[in-house]
């Protein structure tokens, strides 16, 4: 199940998101049986019968949900899945004619590089046939670990560490000076990824657990174990992870502190990391590595750091070999066999829904666009993106940042000096549209067919050993500010606190989030209100603890901050009082800034809406309301309340319109209407 992504080469820098397509004690507030009435509709049959003023969300997009389904082995479907479904059209037809011209390009060509992992992808015959193979080399590597020098030894190889998740390191901007690039130290990966299923006590987690245990169980016995062996490695493993579990917050208890980010800086030399994990041999793990003279090392989880010493001890050895080779396998499951692929069904389908389905060429796409991402992106934006639209976008970023200088401006409740450095803040805002001024090397990446000798996994392995190069290569100098943190054909959009810059793909710059031909209050409700979303996240609860420079600073005047503290808290409390369909609550918490940021971007475009001669504010708001729709699991949905720091597509419609005067007028909304919330209820910071 689990996957090492950039993530665990990348630190944890700040980088909020548009979208991931992944009870509380509130005092509840006189508005909260309207807010469970919106949201209470899930039901196919309420589609037909949803009026605008009692269900927006249902009401606009009735016809598409009553008429759209969930393929076999998909989990959700929706307006982000529908664009990107074309932009992966496009890139198979790109992949298509270069399979057709393959003998034009030379061996060492990004083409051929995309072509042969496509192919790679694929071709489950000759996977089946290599089995685990591709694996030998590294289960050898562990197998031959006598003590504890050869321990430290396998910490030390840059491809095992691919898989090893113990020492996790990274590189990317300081957070109090985000100009220089300096060496973090990252928690270690969890196979279920919120600590949240290893510390709740309910049958739900409960069962989710064993069956977690029983999956690591079949990839071990598809290695060749025995069944009582395997249990008992799985077992082993499991009791592992569950004692990291214990030092990692959940993604609530993370989202409940206030000053986790703070608490995640604690800055360390190399001789005081050496002392906390002595028995990881530091210097040594750092010089292998070749990541030389780090100035600053910034540890995110010293009392983790301390587990993962106790770990690497002579009485551990056999269960530290046991969990090396439990993440090989977890690692490399859905890049070996049919079999392997297969062996997490049963967890994927109580996390989300479904059970694996069979490879097709949708599927290979996704593959390789996530993992050479700018390769494809590069090729993508050659062959399909207009640069009319990338002029087009960056002049409505400029006006809705001038927008949100308006509001800023006549803010009553900052005072003149924090207003006068959010401002500056505002100004300096950095804005990416399209695509990069330039494009990274991969020339050092080989990706070899099956033909030429080479495996899914070997070829996985040199992409990750070329980006980890290039990520330790960065330390110690100045921030390259102009690159991206996402490949241009992705579908979404982010802000970078560090570089206090907002970033919207050429991938998602198109209908209905963008059409360069469409009314311009139609697109003010799709990429307009993506970018006054992007933008507040610049002043949402975690944006606000950075200067314009993108440093961790404390630029708040003391009672302004309290006053966006309790104003964060009521949109908190509006937010944890909405009930799904499913009868679970919205983690306000666990959304707040999502949250904040919706409301702010909606407030922007619609005062930008109201300046135009007569505008048609229903364009606007139904043209929002299908970007957000989408169909998904039961599984997925109570997976994501968990999970997703977004609150669900219908209350990102329905709870963030019901907050705008403007909404309320345009379709006569009026109390007693489910969707009416009091005025004295309604939330919004900006």
């Amino acid at each position: 199940m689990r996957k090492i992504t950039l993530k665990k080469i990348t630190s944890i820098i700040l980088v909020l998101f548009l979208s991931i397509s992944t009870s509380l004690n509130n005092t509840p507030y006189s508005s909260e049986f309207n807010i469970i009435s919106v949201l209470n509709s899930n039901s196919i049959e309420s589609y037909s019968d949803a009026r605008i003023e009692d269900d927006f969300y249902n009401a606009v997009n009735k016809e598409w949900l009553s008429k759209v389904k969930l393929d076999d082995g998909y989990i959700s479907y929706g307006t982000f899945e529908e664009v990107c479904g074309r932009v992966n059209g496009d890139i198979l037809n790109i992949i298509s004619d270069i399979q057709k011209n393959k003998d034009s390009y030379y061996k060492n060509s990004d083409e051929l590089k995309v072509l042969n992992l496509y192919n790679n992808y694929l071709d489950m015959k000759k996977r089946d046939e290599l089995g685990t193979k591709p694996l030998e080399k590294y289960m050898n590597q562990i197998n031959e670990i006598k003590d504890t020098n050869d321990l430290k030894a396998i910490l030390k190889d840059d491809e095992f560490s691919y898989f090893q998740p113990l020492i996790n390191l990274g590189v990317g901007p300081d957070y109090k000076n985000s100009n220089i690039n300096v060496l973090y130290v990252s928690r270690s990966n969890l196979g279920l990824g919120n600590s949240f299923y290893y510390k709740d006590t309910s049958e739900k987690s409960q069962k989710i657990k064993q069956i977690y245990i029983n999956y690591i169980a079949k990839l071990h016995m598809l290695y060749g174990e025995n069944e009582d062996v395997a249990k008992k490695n799985a077992e082993t493993f499991f009791n592992i992870e569950n004692e990291f579990a214990k030092k990692i917050p959940s993604y609530e208890e993370e989202a409940k502190d206030e000053n986790r980010i703070q608490n995640s800086y604690n800055l360390y030399t190399v001789k005081e990391l050496n002392k906390l994990i002595p028995n990881a041999d530091i210097p040594g793990l750092l010089n292998k590595l070749n990541i030389n003279n780090p100035k600053k090392i910034i540890v995110e989880n010293p009392e983790e750091l301390k587990l993962v010493n106790s770990l690497i001890s002579k009485d551990n050895l056999e269960n530290i070999k046991t969990y090396f080779k439990t993440n090989v396998l977890m690692n490399t499951d859905n890049y070996l066999t049919s079999k392997h692929r297969e062996a997490c069904n049963e967890l994927r389908k109580v996390l989300y829904g479904v059970e694996c389905s069979d490879l097709d060429e949708g599927s290979g796409v996704k593959f390789v666009s996530g993992q050479l991402n700018e390769i494809i992106s590069k090729l993508y934006v050659n062959k399909h993106f207009d640069d009319e639209s990338k002029n087009d976008v960056e002049k409505m970023s400029k006006e809705i940042i001038e927008n949100f200088e308006d509001r800023l401006q006549s803010n009553t409740w900052m005072s003149k000096s924090t207003k006068e450095k959010a401002l500056r803040k505002l100004e300096n805002v950095n804005v990416k549209v399209g695509y990069p001024e330039k494009w990274n090397d991969y020339s050092d990446v080989e990706i070899n067919s099956y033909g030429e000798g080479g495996s899914l996994v070997d070829n996985l392995i040199s992409i990750y050993t070329s980006q980890s190069k290039k990520q330790f290569s960065k330390l110690n100098h100045e921030v390259d500010k102009n690159e991206w943190n996402m490949g241009p054909c992705t579908v979404n959009a982010y802000y970078n606190a560090l570089n206090n810059e907002i970033v919207f793909p050429a991938g998602i710059l198109q209908a209905p989030f963008y059409d360069k031909n469409a009314k311009k209050e139609k697109n003010l409700g799709g990429i307009g209100v993506v970018i006054g979303h992007e933008l507040t996240h610049a002043f949402d609860n975690t944006g606000a603890q950075f200067d314009e420079t993108g440093k961790l600073k404390n630029w708040w005047n003391q009672n302004d901050y309290k006053e966006f503290t309790n104003r964060s808290k009521k949109v908190v409390d509006y937010y944890s009082n909405i009930k799904m369909g499913n009868e679970k609550n919205v983690n306000g918490i666990l959304t707040v800034g999502e949250n904040i940021s919706d409301l702010g971007g909606m407030a922007c475009v619609l005062d930008i809406a109201k300046k135009m001669e007569d505008p048609n504010l229903k364009d606007l708001f139904e043209n929002y309301a299908t970007v957000w729709r989408e169909i998904s699991t039961n599984e997925l949905k109570e997976y994501l309340l968990n999970n997703d720091p977004h609150a669900p597509k219908k209350v990102r419609v329905n709870a963030v319109l019901s907050q705008f005067e403007d909404f309320y007028k345009t379709y006569n909304i009026k109390e007693g209407d489910k969707m009416y919330v009091r005025p004295e209820d309604r939330v919004g910071i900006w």
